[in-house]
């Protein structure tokens, strides 16, 4: 779970340029990934690994009800991107009180795992509805 964890902060901040990188990842003690439970990680995961292979537009919450943790997964996209498919998927968890999230992308690699990859520009966010 410790590797899972460390994919989800370097996808968080892969977008942050290398000289402010120190600084500028403070932020993350605050944020719901750093204070969840290792269920709650568990829980995400499978969650990530079910929505992967949904249709694009679905959305999928998950709960832990032993720690109140919960949040929201959205397939926003599917494209081919360097000859693999590639999922881009909104998260917003909360945790402890704490909410956040953002944008993600995920791409299948040749040993057959979702791997989280940059984000592309190239294909807009849709808006999430309820």
């Amino acid at each position: 779970m410790k590797l899972f964890t460390t994919l989800l902060v370097l996808a968080a901040t892969a977008a942050i340029p290398a000289p402010g990188y120190a600084q500028n990842t403070l932020f993350l003690r605050k944020s719901p990934i750093a204070h969840m439970s290792e269920s709650d990680q568990a829980i995400l995961h499978q969650t990530i690994l079910a929505i992967v292979e949904a249709p694009d537009g679905t959305i999928t919450d998950w709960l832990n009800p032993e720690t109140g943790s919960k949040g929201r997964l959205q397939v926003l996209d599917t494209h081919q991107d360097y000859g693999t498919t590639c999922r881009r998927i909104r998260g917003r968890n909360e945790v402890d009180g704490r909410s956040g999230g953002g944008d993600y992308r995920l791409c299948l690699s040749e040993d057959g795992n979702w791997r989280f990859a940059p984000i592309s520009d190239s294909a807009p966010a849709e808006p999430e509805s309820d």
